[in-house]
């Protein structure tokens, strides 16, 4: 199995995810969370190849939908490193930029 590895970026958006679900309740927001990165460790390091690429991408990231976000990745033998996690809503070409 893969050994999953979020970018500084991707522990930043972690953190406004988090930050944001907690106004509502702290407990889904820890819950939201620990499934976020048991889907990453459990589906996507297992089987990174189900994501796509992207136009707007360079060409070793992937993209798979998780909930209503998007999670930006790209892997190798023995790793997969988690780049951006961005809700859907946004401009996300422009956030690659």
């Amino acid at each position: 199995m893969r050994k999953v590895v979020f970018s500084p970026e991707a522990i930043a958006d972690l953190e406004d995810i988090w930050l944001y679900i907690a106004r509502v309740s702290l407990a889904r927001a820890d819950s939201f969370l620990d499934k976020l990165y048991l889907f990453c460790k459990d589906h996507l390091a297992a089987f990174p190849e189900i994501g796509t690429a992207k136009a707007y991408l360079d060409r070793e990231i992937l993209a798979f939908p998780y909930k209503n976000y998007m999670i930006y990745y790209r892997y190798q033998a023995s790793l997969i490193e988690i780049i951006r996690i961005l809700h859907g809503s946004r401009d996300l070409p422009a956030v690659f930029q």
